[in-house]
């Protein structure tokens, strides 16, 4: 169970109080059931049979991406045979198709999610096949960016998770394609600042982050609570802002002064996301991605001073090397471990004062519930 999946004692109505997992532990732990009561209301809540919704949810999922992508190679190995019009119509066709599916099977199914996740696909492909036939000289760049303002309002209208992470990733592409070729391709930015693109991407993302983090708390935005959407945000993050402290620390002598800012950016970033998930939300998924994350970085850092130090002994320093290696990630599994224990304890605390300020009253009602 997840440091954050606690039931906290209120005074609502019997009615009002959710049935699930994170209720029957509670309950179990405060001695209010016993365990041959805790596994009979497990097995109403999660029957053994579940498995094979997920299962279906899964080969559904990844019958999708079979068809879209078997699609978009059927196009590129066949682009020489076909005319321009089946080209342009059976795109459209298929975005059609796919519209259509998608309001039969309606948007609260996972079947019409994936139906408009495959439009938004299609639209792309779209786009792509419009440029080639009809050689428009747009860069990459525009396709991306085209394509990212049509699917907005799908994406919104969505209320799907997954369908926000097809729209981040197609905006991720945009904005490096366009640092690329017009930032620097056209030098309005000198050579000297191409990393500045990665902490652009993780300012960008983090606000994706924040938006979720924020909406996630409100009753209309419950597609949002898995914890899923925030672990897939969260690593990109941090690897943007890794790489410029990596490549800083690993040629300190040739690192220009967008290596110096973006592992500046970095270093505060890390510690603003490690504060948070610390301090406010207390989630040890991410404390363990920002944990990872900076061990990377102390590796990076400790093979660089041996290296440096031992550049002539080659066995003696790679002897140190890896009984370095093992210590740092021997203590870094310890404090998480450790980590780990103390965000149990406190939570734990925070629940014994909040159960003493709900009274006896409040607490009977949640013990009957």
């Amino acid at each position: 169970m997840s440091m954050t999946d606690q039931i906290e004692p209120s005074p609502r109505s019997l009615d009002q109080i959710p049935a699930n997992r994170a209720l029957v532990d509670q309950l179990y732990s405060r001695g209010k059931i016993n365990r041959q009561a805790r596994n009979e209301a497990l097995k109403l809540l999660i029957p053994h049979t579940q498995w094979g919704v997920w299962a279906s949810r899964l080969l559904l999922g990844l019958g999708v991406c079979l068809v879209l992508s078997g699609i978009v190679y059927f196009f590129a190995f066949n682009w020489a045979k076909l005319l321009p019009a089946h080209k342009l119509g059976g795109i459209q066709f298929a975005i059609i198709a796919s519209i259509i599916s998608a309001c039969v099977c309606g948007l609260s199914r996972l079947s019409g999610q994936l139906s408009l996740i495959a439009a938004s696909v299609f639209v792309g492909v779209f786009l792509a096949v419009f440029g080639q036939i009809y050689q428009t000289g747009a860069d990459a760049y525009q396709l991306f960016m085209v394509w990212s303002l049509l699917i907005l309002g799908w994406t919104i209208l969505s209320n799907f998770a997954a369908h926000w992470v097809l729209w981040l990733v197609i905006s991720n592409v945009f904005f490096v394609l366009w640092w690329d070729q017009i930032a620097l391709g056209r030098s309005l930015v000198g050579h000297d600042w191409a990393l500045l693109i990665l902490p652009f991407l993780a300012f960008f993302n983090g606000l994706a982050l924040c938006i979720r983090e924020f909406l996630s708390n409100k009753p209309s935005y419950s597609w949002l609570v898995a914890k899923w959407t925030r672990w897939i945000i969260l690593i990109p993050i941090l690897t943007t802002l890794n790489i410029p402290i990596v490549l800083l620390i690993v040629d300190l002598d040739q690192a220009y002064d967008s290596a110096f800012i973006g592992s500046f950016i970095g270093i505060l970033g890390h510690i603003g996301v490690y504060f948070y998930y610390r301090k406010i939300v207390k989630d040890i998924w991410s404390l363990a991605a920002i944990t990872i994350s900076t061990l990377i970085i102390v590796e990076t850092l400790a093979i660089k001073i041996l290296y440096e130090a031992l550049r002539d002994e080659d066995e003696l320093g790679l002897l140190l090397m890896g009984i370095v290696t093992i210590g740092i990630i021997t203590g870094f599994t310890m404090y998480l471990r450790g980590l780990t224990h103390t965000l149990h304890k406190e939570v734990t605390e925070v629940e014994k004062v909040k159960k003493e300020d709900t009274g006896p009253n409040k607490e009977t009602g949640t013990a009957d519930a």
